[in-house]
């Protein structure tokens, strides 16, 4: 495409266009630092693994030996499959939990070619209730999102991210954090959560998982940072905001010497 358009036509057509230039990779299985991810076509996945971000996050998720993690909006698996890869030899478990059935197929296809054993996945979105939900399909500035990121509401707070009308919308199984932890029969130490504005309705329905988990972050969409903040005073977090602009909430509980 540089030989033909020139490096400049040819960024400008990228730039019009939303295309990248890991559109053109081959789908195959990538490494880096211990983790094979094989990213879809067309998609953010290579970036969301091989792309540093979220900085502020990662400092708060060290797990202690034998305990378990929670990604809750798992997406394709950046979180989880490091944390399970890193801390596999401590026996630490994860449950990754992703609504987009597409997501959760790449989901799955990364952690068999990880070859690991401490996942457990669930396709299930986080709610208020159980039932079905529908997602809506969300876009950036004009264009549609990577990955498949996807709302459970039709409108969206934040002026460069809007759920449109012409937008597909996908039904997908619901529950409450509580009732699906239950069914996987475990205690949850540590959990991250981003769930594209439905956190407040998640954390609302939560409050067994929220008395058992030594710290939560969570992603807050829209308004929706004080109703999480009153949510973790009422757990008895102490509450941390690391980035002005993600507005990442960190809550964190002394339970049994570890913080």
């Amino acid at each position: 495409m540089r030989i033909k358009l020139g490096k400049k036509k040819r960024d400008q057509y990228f730039r019009e266009t939303g295309i990248s230039h890991i559109d053109f990779l081959p789908e195959r299985a990538y490494s880096m630092d211990g983790i094979r991810v094989i990213p879809r076509k067309g998609t953010h996945d290579f970036y969301m693994f091989f792309v540093p971000r979220e900085g502020d996050v990662k400092p708060h998720l060290g797990l202690q030996e034998n305990e378990t993690f929670l990604d809750i909006g798992a997406n394709i698996g950046s979180y989880s499959l490091r944390i399970a890869n890193d801390y596999k030899e401590k026996g630490v478990n994860v449950i990754s939990i992703e609504a987009h059935p597409d997501n959760y197929k790449a989901l799955c296809r990364n952690i068999a070619c990880n070859k690991l054993k401490n996942i457990t996945a669930i396709n299930k979105a986080v709610s208020a209730n159980k039932g079905i939900v529908n997602i809506h399909e969300r876009f950036h500035s004009g264009k549609r999102v990577g990955s498949d990121l996807y709302s459970m509401y039709d409108t969206f707070l934040h002026p460069s991210n809007v759920i449109r009308p012409d937008g597909k919308v996908i039904q997908v199984e619901c529950d409450t954090l509580d009732s699906i932890l239950t069914l996987c029969s475990t205690k949850v130490d540590v959990m991250k959560m981003d769930i594209e504005g439905a956190e407040v309705l998640a954390l609302q329905a939560a409050p067994k998982t929220l008395s058992q988990v030594r710290k939560a972050i969570v992603e807050v969409h829209g308004e929706n940072l004080e109703a999480v903040k009153q949510i973790f005073s009422l757990h008895n977090f102490k509450i941390e905001v690391t980035d002005a602009e993600m507005k990442h909430v960190v809550g964190t509980k002394q339970m049994n010497g570890q913080a």
